[in-house]
């Protein structure tokens, strides 16, 4: 499978956990924790949106620098996790969804390697 395609279903899933996150926005129990939830989701929207469109246009250097991108943002909003906002009932929704963002991310740079891409040097 080429590796543009691949990424472009991983960048439609990203946009389709985005959607969901904003649509589960207002179950959030205050409203700091919505806007962590907020800036999450906006970055996963964004991000997601670049990359459909660098795979649509087969700039497989830009895609492995949003893969990047993603990866070091969305591992950091993880780790920030242990806030005051973990008794908020969207909280395991927003782990699990950005920790298969990641995943994905991750998977797709490892098929980017395989197919003998630079993943190091853009």
């Amino acid at each position: 499978m080429n590796f543009s395609r691949l990424s472009l279903y991983f960048a439609i899933i990203q946009l389709v956990f985005s959607v969901i996150l904003l649509a589960v926005l207002k179950y959030n129990v205050n409203i700091y924790a919505m806007y962590h939830t907020l800036a999450a989701t906006l970055f996963m929207l964004i991000t997601s949106l670049m990359s459909i469109y660098f795979s649509w246009k087969n700039q497989v250097s830009r895609i492995i620098a949003d893969a990047w991108l993603v990866i070091s943002i969305i591992t950091a909003y993880i780790a920030i996790q242990v806030s005051p906002f973990m008794n908020n009932p969207v909280k395991p929704l927003e782990l699990t969804v950005t920790s298969i963002v990641t995943a994905l991310w991750i998977i797709d740079l490892y098929l980017a390697w395989r197919s003998k891409i630079n993943i190091l040097r853009l």
